[in-house]
């Protein structure tokens, strides 16, 4: 029997281990929790180079992301913590407090929540697209979700979709663990590069071409 190589079946075979590898290392790089945004924006770095180039060693360029995005991407993903935290902790406070103040302070709460829920979805891809500056970062991932919202709510649609597999369908929780986050990220990275582009031809402005291999160019 004569085996190609070359062909469909072993290419397909062959990208699944490839994505099974970068699957792996970021579910290893996120078990200590505080290295959660440095693996995403490395995860984030590396899908988008593999759609420049799909024949990079996904691993070895996870890997070299990870180590040159830690010390960038570790501080934002504390203040995110910290916003998730304090918002979690007042509103399970106010929810048990009988006062009508509750009414106003609630809604207040829930927006909070949105915000830093959509500011966190563009950041750290954000982050792994442009090289900007801390304060630019921030400011692009809290107005794009809105300038961009209808491509936010399939990105939101896809999450949601994603947990609600890995929650209520068990059978699916092994193959969603061994390759579920690095496609989820491939496919959402299709649509934040459309988001980007468009965005950069909003602004106006010729934007630079992004290096893949050290991004370099901005989004103002």
């Amino acid at each position: 029997m004569h085996f190609n190589i070359s062909g469909p079946f072993w290419q397909f075979l062959n990208t699944c281990v490839r994505f099974f590898i970068l699957n792996i290392l970021f579910v290893l790089t996120i078990i200590p929790i505080i290295t959660i945004g440095p693996a995403r924006t490395a995860l984030y770095s590396t899908v988008f180079a593999y759609t420049e180039d799909d024949s990079i060693d996904l691993g070895r360029q996870y890997l070299r992301r990870f180590k040159r995005e830690f010390i960038p991407s570790i501080g934002s993903w504390l203040i995110f913590l910290a916003l998730a935290a304090t918002i979690l902790f007042a509103t399970v406070f106010w929810a048990s407090t009988d006062s009508r103040i509750v009414y106003v302070v609630m809604p207040v709460l829930i927006l909070a929540g949105v915000i830093t829920v959509l500011t966190y979805e563009y950041f750290f891809p954000l982050q792994a697209r442009y090289r900007n500056g801390f304060g630019a970062t921030w400011k692009n991932s809290f107005m794009l979700p809105w300038h961009a919202f209808g491509k936010t709510l399939l990105l939101l649609a896809i999450d949601t979709a994603a947990i609600a597999l890995f929650v209520f369908t068990a059978y699916l929780r092994v193959a969603f663990v061994l390759l579920g986050f690095s496609w989820l990220a491939y496919a959402k990275s299709l649509i934040f590069l459309r988001i980007f582009s468009q965005a950069s031809n909003r602004s106006g402005r010729e934007q630079d071409k992004p290096d893949y291999s050290m991004p370099t160019a901005s989004l103002e």
